[in-house]
């Protein structure tokens, strides 16, 4: 009887050893992929940040060479007309000149006179871009 209850306990334990290495194999084996997903993310990090310097440097020799033709200042205007437009700033155009209103300065006026300006300026665009038949964007 002493004998079968050693058994019984001996065969308990080893249930519970069992149980406690299975859930250590599961655990070292999502440690492991996460590891593994770390060393992929890293190494595809690494490949994009080496593309992106080479895309840098190319931007570099081509805005060089763009900046010896005539229409680069045409290019370079047209590219802070669109990143204003982006921005939310206002454009304004008064003959060949055009003028950048920065919209969080006009917001940042007191008593909420920002956003009175700023539908002003819209309702003014829209109506002359349907008065004169050409879109202002």
């Amino acid at each position: 009887m002493n004998e079968a209850r050693t058994q019984e306990e001996k065969i308990q334990l080893l249930e519970e050893e069992r149980l406690r290495l299975a859930d250590i194999v599961r655990f070292e084996s999502r440690r492991q992929a996460i590891l593994d997903r770390i060393d992929s993310l890293e190494r595809d990090a690494t490949r994009i940040l080496d593309e992106l310097a080479f895309l840098d440097r190319e931007v570099v020799i081509f805005d060089e060479n763009v900046g010896k033709s005539p229409a680069s200042s045409e290019i370079r205007q047209l590219r802070e007309r669109v990143k204003a437009r982006n921005d939310g700033d206002v454009i304004i155009r008064l003959g060949a000149r055009s003028y950048r209103v920065d919209r969080d300065i006009v917001k940042a006026l007191p008593f909420g006179l920002g956003n009175s300006i700023l539908a002003y300026f819209r309702i003014a665009e829209s109506l002359g871009s349907r008065i004169f038949g050409r879109s202002t964007r």
